[in-house]
């Protein structure tokens, strides 16, 4: 009895969620394409399932079921297209294609049997799937079943597609493409890894066989043996020693490299001959052993690169150049994949790589050595022209076309003061105001040379330069200005000998002229003064009668005019022994003295004038710290000269402490590369600001004084110095510093105390301070003066403590040339 079922709804939903269910772990494109239809054709409650993939310009088939029986069968091979499906056919499944959509067969039927739809993945269609009903709406009785017992199956399937059935297809169509799509590109993505792995672990070992052939070697033969399961391998290379493979003949290792020889220029194709061969691989057949079958060669070219698919292309710069073959060989017939080929292309370029980094390397250490050279060669000529340069005695610098520094020697440094570090790349107006040489020399010929001119410039402390400058061209071999050079000497200590020389001149026109008016007014000035002096006695001897008052008062007012007579007389008798002084200084009679008490028997002389004056004296004697004992040590030293230098100190101190004030005298023991005292007792660092600077060495013997101002916090000092003490302070010093709470010195003034004539007070014509400074140095000592406006003066007066015989000499020296100039 045939019970009547309903059709059977296919449930989309139910479709794509089984199919994703089952399919999407599968990761191998094979057998997801083969399992697919089997499963559909249960889903979709259809006997045949057919999948279509496009191969050029057809449709081939791929995989397919009947009845979900598994295998090829007679009923499936009576519904597949076994030959390719022309795009252009009109078969459903072409149809499909081009329209891009669903088509059915029989076509213009409300019941179609026959589904095609195309496999679409990202706008891109990659097959068509085929899904067909018999058409009586009765399965095909499965293997296994009675043969004379009716089917009856649970619920009867349509035998033909209705619209919603086919949208159910076309929905499973598309998650199809999907899986079909995503693994193939899954696979195609591992075996690309699989590439870049076997790449990058070549490439690893060959890099570490880049200096050594014979690794090379090993490791081409292991991993030729690991891709192609090779009996025979070798790598062949011009310098290979015939024994090394004594199976490939050398006639065949000649034929091998002439043959890759001429693929040099193109593309590079490896070698591959089976037995029995053919005409064109009987030249190589014919020189192996009769027992090997296959034979495989893998021309190495230098420059040579595989890319992604295994395809070989030759470097784009230079010629490719032969540097070897990789040959391999099988006892048995054997069929290279393609696997196999690419594998070993791959191994073949990075073998040429590292074969062509062999040649490269050994090319690089020649160069290199040959470039050591060269450098080497170009260091020690520029070394030498930095050596001159730096030797010349005269400053010198090159500025560009935009007036920047370039070139700064050692000399130019020690004239300005500046490094040349700091000045490389800075204007040259910073240092130097060349601006009008500079449009000279632009303008001036090739062939001109610029007249010296003398430039006065500032160093880096401020001090003024005289320097001699020459500005030249500087052109380079095509004659093209590239800038300018200019050179300099320091000629500010010639100026200032000059300078020197000229008040020498005047100071030994003045001595002599003071030499002769004192000795012609010291002779009427005595006559003068013994007859005042014979007046004053006879009117002391009158005695005065008490009965003649007016008498006694014209005597008395006689008496007392006769005084003051006397009183300036003797001052200017002062006067003229300080110009016999100042021009004609008497020689040193040096005796060892303790100053300490001479100092004391000055003040003790002195005590009236500073009781008179309103003056307080403090004394302060500091012990030699560096000696046993508890005193300052005696001095050689001319006592008569020494006594008259602490008069003048004490007596400037006192006129200027006009109304009263405290008179500091200290002795300290100063040794060598110590510290100023007066700096020490600032308690600053002494910025120098040089009046005048030191002259050079080569000067130094003539022991003219140098003067030097600086300011110390607000303070300005001057300094009175022999110039050979500037460059040789070896001594150890007794330092007498006289210190006063006066007016202190204006700075202006400060620069002009120790010039002879030069004063500010109402008396006396200026020869304290000069004639205290020359009897200083007389002694090889030096003066120094520190005064700050309204707070007083310091002058400190340092006194070598020992004066050897050559040192005297010279100081007689200096007094002699000093006389002979005055």
């Amino acid at each position: 009895m045939r019970v009547e079922q309903q059709p059977k709804r296919l449930s989309a939903p139910a479709v794509l969620t089984a199919i994703l269910n089952e399919f999407s772990a599968v990761t191998d494109y094979r057998t997801l394409r083969d399992s697919l239809p089997r499963r559909l054709a249960s889903l979709l409650t259809c006997q045949y399932v057919l999948i279509y993939q496009r191969m050029g310009e057809s449709l081939q088939f791929a995989a397919g079921t009947f009845d979900e029986q598994p295998g090829w069968s007679s009923a499936l091979l009576s519904v597949v297209h076994i030959n390719p499906i022309d795009l252009n056919s009109d078969r459903p499944e072409a149809r499909a294609w081009r329209l891009r959509g669903t088509a059915t067969a029989p076509v213009e039927t409300p019941d179609p049997t026959l589904v095609a739809v195309p496999l679409i993945y990202r706008q891109r269609a990659i097959g068509v799937l085929v899904a067909i009903r018999n058409g009586n709406g009765v399965h095909a009785p499965k293997r296994g079943d009675a043969p004379n017992e009716e089917h009856i199956p649970e619920a009867m399937p349509s035998s033909s597609w209705d619209q919603e059935e086919v949208q159910v297809v076309e929905a499973a169509a598309g998650v199809v493409a999907m899986l079909l799509e995503n693994t193939r590109l899954l696979e195609r993505e591992q075996k690309r890894i699989h590439e870049l792995s076997l790449l990058n672990s070549i490439g690893s070992q060959m890099n570490y066989a880049t200096q050594d052939l014979e690794r090379l070697r090993s490791i081409v033969i292991q991993r030729t043996k690991e891709i192609a399961t090779v009996d025979l391998c070798e790598l062949i290379v011009h310098s290979t020693p015939e024994e090394t493979a004594p199976w490939i003949a050398l006639t065949l290792r000649q034929a091998l490299l002439r043959r890759v020889n001429g693929q040099s220029g193109s593309k590079p194709v490896p070698l591959i001959l089976e037995r029995p061969g053919d005409a064109g691989s009987a030249e190589y057949l014919s020189h192996l052993a009769a027992n090997i079958k296959t034979f495989f060669a893998f021309p190495l070219i230098s420059g040579s690169i595989v890319s992604r698919g295994g395809v070989t292309r030759a470097h784009a710069e230079g010629e490719p150049r032969v540097l070897g073959v990789i040959v391999g060989a099988y006892y048995r017939p054997w069929k290279l994949r393609r696997e196999e080929i690419m594998m070993l292309q791959v191994l073949a370029s990075q073998t040429s790589a590292a074969l062509e980094n062999m040649h490269l390397m050994i090319e690089v250490v020649e160069a290199r050595n040959e470039a050591r050279k060269l450098l080497r060669k170009v260091l020690d000529d520029q070394r030498m022209k930095e050596l001159i340069l730096e030797s010349i005695p005269s400053g010198l610098i090159t500025i560009d076309v935009q007036g920047r520094i370039t070139t700064f020697n050692r000399a130019a440094a020690a004239m300005l003061g500046y490094h040349p570090y700091e000045m490389l790349g800075q204007p040259v107006q910073k240092i130097l105001d060349l601006e009008s040489y500079l449009q000279m020399a632009y303008n001036a010929p090739p062939s001109a040379r610029l007249k010296n001119e003398l430039l006065v410039t500032l160093d880096r402390q401020g001090q003024e330069v005289v320097l001699d400058v020459t500005v030249l061209p500087l052109r380079n071999d095509r004659g093209e200005q590239m800038g300018l050079l200019a050179t300099f000497n320091d000629v500010t200590s010639m100026r200032r000998l000059e300078e020197e020389k000229r008040r020498l001149d005047r100071l030994a026109a003045l001595g002599r002229m003071a030499a002769n008016v004192a000795h012609e007014v010291r002779n009427p000035l005595a006559s003068i003064k013994i007859t005042m002096q014979m007046l004053m006695d006879d009117l002391t001897k009158a005695s005065p009668d008490a009965e003649k008052p007016l008498a006694s008062e014209v005597n008395a007012s006689a008496q007392e005019s006769g005084a003051v007579v006397l009183k300036e007389v003797e001052r200017l008798d002062n006067i003229v022994r300080d110009l016999l002084l100042f021009a004609k200084p008497s020689q040193l009679h040096r005796v060892t003295c303790d100053l300490v008490e001479l100092n004391e028997h000055v003040l003790h002389l002195m005590q009236p004038h500073f009781t008179e004056a309103g003056v307080e004296v403090h004394r302060i004697y500091h012990t030699d710290s560096g000696q046993e004992g508890s005193r300052v040590p005696p001095l050689q030293v001319d006592i008569a000269q020494v006594e008259q230098v602490l008069f003048n100190l004490y007596t400037n101190a006192v006129q200027a402490m006009g109304e009263g004030g405290v008179l500091t005298v200290s002795f300290q023991v100063v040794h060598a590369a110590e510290p100023d005292h007066g700096a020490e007792e600032a308690n600053t660092e002494p910025t120098e600001r040089l009046e005048e600077q030191a002259l050079p060495p080569s000067t130094a013997s003539t022991g003219t004084p140098v003067r030097k101002v600086k300011e110390v916090s607000g303070a300005f000092e001057i300094q009175s110095v022999p110039a050979q003490e500037i460059y040789q302070e070896q001594h150890d010093w007794l330092e007498i510093a006289v210190s006063d709470t006066g007016v202190g010195i204006p700075p202006d003034q400060l620069g002009l105390i120790f010039q002879p004539f030069f004063t500010t007070k109402a008396h006396g014509i200026g020869l304290g301070l000069p004639i205290t400074q020359r009897l200083i140095e007389d002694h090889q000592g030096h003066i120094v003066v520190q005064s700050r406006l309204g707070y007083g003066a310091t002058f400190s007066v340092r006194l070598p403590l020992s004066t050897t015989q050559e040192e005297e000499h010279e100081g007689e020296g200096i007094r002699d040339g000093r006389e002979t100039r005055l």
